[in-house]
C-alpha cells in the first residue's frame, strides 16, 4: 500500500514540477465553489494519473478524488478500503508558481487513516 501511494504521489509530483518550470503552461483555470477555490487542467491530469494507478493495483478499493466529486456533488466515505486524493493541495499557490503545494494521498480502512503520503 505504502509503495503504491509513494509511486502515485511521485508521479503526480513530476507532472506538477514540469508544469511549474514551464512558463505559462497552465491553459485552463476554473473556479469551483468560489473565486479562491480553483481547479486546473494539471489538477485533473494528476488526479487521473493517481486514480488510474490505484485502480490498476487495487480495483476493489473505493476512491474519493477532490476534483472528481460524486454525481450529487458530495463525498461518500464508507467503511470500505478507500483512497482519498488531493492532486494539488495548494492550487492557488500552484497557479501563481509558488512552491507551496503538494500531492496528498491517504488510504483509510473503516474510515481510519492507515497510510498517508505527501
Amino acid at each position: 500500500i505504502l509503495s503504491v501511494a509513494k509511486e502515485a504521489a511521485q508521479s503526480a509530483g513530476s507532472v506538477i514540477r514540469k508544469v511549474m518550470l514551464t512558463p505559462k503552461s497552465e491553459k485552463s483555470i476554473v473556479n469551483k465553489s468560489s473565486s479562491v477555490d480553483l481547479v486546473t487542467e494539471t489538477d485533473k491530469k494528476c488526479e487521473e494519473l493517481i486514480t488510474n494507478l490505484l485502480r490498476s493495483k487495487f480495483p476493489e478499493h473505493k476512491l474519493i478524488g477532490e476534483e472528481d466529486m460524486g454525481t450529487d456533488g458530495k463525498y461518500v466515505l464508507t467503511n470500505d478500503p478507500t483512497w482519498t486524493i488531493d492532486p494539488i493541495d495548494g492550487t492557488t499557490n500552484f497557479v501563481h508558481r509558488l512552491s507551496l503545494c503538494c500531492v496528498l494521498i491517504c488510504f483509510l480502512i473503516e474510515k481510519i487513516p492507515v497510510v498517508s503520503v505527501t
